[in-house]
C-alpha cells in the first residue's frame, strides 16, 4: 500500500550470471553489457516516479541467481535492515533471483515485515500496488525462473562435458606454462617463458632437488610465481591461499606442477563437480569419471621424463645438510637378502670423511676377548654387505657402462631389421591387455548396478549389498591400477625409438660416462642390490623393454634361419 506524501529511498539491484550471457571477463572491461542495460532501465523508471528517490546501487556481475549468497545482495540487505533503504527495484524477477523458495521468502515474507517496497519493472509488479491476482501469479513466475535455471544448468553441464570429452580446454585460467590460443580459446599453446621455468623444475627434481629447495631457488632468482605471473599478464586470477602481498613459490606449487599431466600434452578435466545447480558443495569425482584426452596440445615435458618424476615423488630421499641435491645413489641401494633400504654412514679418519653402505639388519661380527666370544650381535639378521661409497659407485659405473654398450648394440640390431615391427607388436599386446582390464571394469560396474536392483527388490539384505558392492569396487580399483601400469609401459615403448627423450635415447646420452651423477642414476637405474662379499646387482629401469627387444631379435633371427633353410 502506498504511503501518502512518502518518498521512498530506493536501491537498484543488478545481477547477471556467467551462464546468462555477456559476463565481464575480458581485461579492461568493467561490467557486462546487460548490467549497463539494467541500470539504464531502472534509472528511466525512477525518473518517472516522483515518490521514489534512487539512493544506492548494488550489482552482482557474474553471480548465479540460484542462491542469495551474493556479496552485494548481502550488502543491500544490510542497508535495508539499517533503514538506509526501504525500496528495492530490479529489472525483472529473474534478476532478483531464480530460487523459487528463496525468492518467495524475501518477497512474500521478509520485505513486508521490514516495510520494504519491491518493484520488478518488466513483470509489472509493485508490492505497494499489488492486487489479489499478484498473489497467484507471482509464485508461478518465480517457479518458472527456478525451472529455467535448472534447464540452463543441465544444458551447460552437458555442453561442458562434451567439450571435455573432445579435449577442449574449458577452465577459467590456463595452467602455468600455457596460454589460450588467440584463434581458439578452447585450445592451449605454449607460453615459452613460463614453459622454460617448468622444464627447469622437472630437471632440478630429476637432479635430486626437493620441492622446497626448488621453490627457494626460484624465489631467489626473482621468478614470479604462477599467481603473480598471471596477474602481471593482466589476468584477474585470485587464490584463497595467498598469505602475503606478493605470493611466492612454495613446495605445494612446485609439487602441483610436477604432478600435472597437462605438461605432457594431456588434458585431465572434470575432476570435481557439485550435486546440482542449487547445492554448491564441491565434491571430487572418482578418477574413472575424469575426462582424460591425450595429445590435445604441445607437450612441455616428455612423457618419459614426467613418468620418471612421478616415481621419484613416491620416494622419501632427503638431501644432505648444506647441499642442494642428494647423493647419486640415495634411495636406490637395497639389501639383496632382506630387500630393505641400506643405511649410508659417514665416518671421519685422518681429517677426512668417508661413507659406506650396509644393511641396518646386518649381523654384528662376533668379538673376542682372551679367546672367548663376548658378543655375537643380534640373533637374527642379514649377512654383512658393507661396502665403501667409492667402491660401490665405481662398481655401479662399470656395470652401467657395460649395459649401455650392450643396449646400444641391441639398438643397432633393431635398426637393421624393421624396428617398428617390435614397437607395434608390443603396443598391440599391451592394448589387448588394457582392453581386457577395461572389460573387467565394465563388467563389475554392471554387477554393482545389478546388486543395487536386487537390494531394491528385497532379494538381498543391506549387509549382503554392502559386501558385494565392496568386492566389485576392489576389482575395479585393481583393474584401473593395472591399466595405469600398462599404459605407462606402452608410452615408454612408443617413445623408445624416436625423439630425444625416449629411453633408448637416454642410453645414447650417457654412452661415454666417466662418473655417476643423480640424473644418470634416476634415469637408468631402478635399484642397486648389495650382497655379501661386496657383490652388487644393478637393476635397470627399462629391463622389461630390454628383455622384449632381446626376445624379438631372437625370434627374427630364428625366422630368418628357417627361411634360409627352406630356400635351400
Amino acid at each position: 500500500m502506498l504511503m501518502p506524501d512518502m518518498v521512498y529511498k530506493a536501491a537498484s539491484y543488478l545481477r547477471l550470471s556467467k551462464e546468462d550471457g555477456d559476463f565481464s571477463v575480458s581485461p579492461g572491461k568493467q561490467e557486462s553489457n546487460s548490467i549497463s542495460s539494467q541500470r539504464d532501465m531502472i534509472t528511466r523508471y525512477v525518473d518517472k516516479m516522483p515518490d521514489i528517490e534512487l539512493v544506492a546501487e548494488f550489482s552482482d556481475d557474474g553471480y548465479t541467481g540460484t542462491n542469495f549468497d551474493r556479496p552485494n545482495f548481502q550488502k543491500m540487505m544490510t542497508a535495508v535492515k539499517s533503514g538506509e533503504v526501504n525500496c528495492i527495484i530490479v529489472k525483472d524477477l529473474s534478476r532478483f533471483g531464480r530460487d523459487y523458495i528463496g525468492s518467495g521468502r524475501y518477497i512474500e515474507k521478509l520485505f513486508p515485515q521490514l516495510g520494504v517496497r519491491f518493484i520488478a519493472i518488466n513483470d509489472h509488479y509493485d508490492s505497494a500496488l499489488r492486487s489479489s491476482s499478484d498473489s497467484i501469479i507471482l509464485p508461478f513466475k518465480n517457479l518458472i525462473n527456478d525451472s529455467y535455471s535448472r534447464d540452463i544448468s543441465i544444458k551447460v553441464r552437458s555442453n561442458l562435458e562434451n567439450k571435455r570429452q573432445r579435449g577442449e580446454f574449458i577452465a577459467n585460467f590456463p595452467v602455468y606454462g600455457y596460454k589460450r590460443d588467440e584463434q581458439d580459446k578452447n585450445r592451449l599453446v605454449v607460453d615459452e617463458y613460463a614453459a622454460s621455468v617448468v622444464r627447469d623444475i622437472f630437471r632440478w627434481k630429476i637432479e635430486g632437488m626437493s620441492a622446497p629447495k626448488i621453490a627457494a631457488k626460484l624465489n631467489e632468482r626473482g621468478i614470479l610465481s604462477p599467481m603473480e605471473y598471471k596477474k602481471a599478464n593482466g589476468s584477474r586470477y585470485q587464490s584463497k591461499f595467498k598469505t602475503s602481498y606478493q605470493a611466492g613459490w612454495s613446495a605445494v606449487s612446485i609439487t602441483r606442477i610436477l604432478t600435472n599431466p597437462v605438461y605432457t600434452g594431456t588434458l585431465v578435466q572434470g575432476r570435481r563437480t557439485t550435486p546440482n545447480y542449487k547445492v554448491k558443495l564441491v565434491i571430487t569425482k572418482a578418477e574413472s569419471e575424469w575426462a582424460r584426452v591425450e595429445g590435445t596440445h604441445e607437450a612441455i615435458v616428455h612423457i618419459a621424463e614426467y613418468n620418471l618424476v612421478q616415481e621419484l615423488l613416491k620416494g622419501t630421499v632427503r638431501s644432505a645438510a648444506g647441499s642442494e641435491g642428494v647423493h647419486p645413489l640415495s634411495g636406490k641401494v637395497f639389501c639383496g637378502e632382506c630387500g630393505k633400504a641400506v643405511k649410508r654412514t659417514t665416518v671421519s679418519s685422518g681429517g677426512k670423511k668417508y661413507a659406506y653402505y650396509n644393511c641396518p639388519n646386518a649381523l654384528t661380527p662376533p668379538t673376542k676377548r682372551k679367546g672367548q666370544i663376548v658378543s655375537a650381535g643380534r640373533p637374527e639378521g642379514c649377512a654383512p654387505c658393507r661396502i665403501s661409497e667409492g667402491d660401490l659407485e665405481s662398481a655401479v659405473l662399470a656395470t652401467l657402462r657395460t649395459q649401455i654398450d650392450l643396449i646400444l648394440d641391441m639398438e643397432q640390431a633393431l635398426k637393421q631389421v624393421e624396428a617398428l615391427a617390435w614397437e607395434n607388436r608390443e603396443c598391440s599386446r599391451l592394448d589387448a591387455e588394457i582392453a581386457v582390464q577395461q572389460e573387467i571394469i565394465e563388467k563389475n560396474n554392471q554387477l554393482k548396478a545389478g546388486v543395487y536392483e536386487d537390494l531394491r527388490d528385497d532379494l538381498i539384505s543391506k549387509e549382503e549389498y554392502n559386501d558385494l558392492k565392496a568386492q566389485f569396487s576392489v576389482r575395479i580399483e585393481q583393474a584401473q591400477a593395472v591399466i595405469e601400469r600398462l599404459a605407462k609401459e606402452r608410452d615408454d615403448i612408443r617413445a623408445a625409438l624416436s625423439g630425444s627423450q625416449g629411453w633408448l635415447a637416454q642410453f645414447r646420452k650417457y654412452k661415454n660416462i666417466t662418473e655417476l651423477n643423480r640424473a644418470l642414476i634416476v634415469t637408468l637405474v631402478e635399484r642397486v642390490d648389495l650382497y655379501p662379499n661386496r657383490e652388487i646387482g644393478v637393476v635397470l629401469r627399462h629391463k622389461n623393454q630390454f628383455a622384449d627387444m632381446v626376445k624379438f631379435l631372437e625370434n627374427r633371427k630364428n625366422a630368418s634361419q628357417q627361411e634360409a633353410r627352406e630356400a635351400i
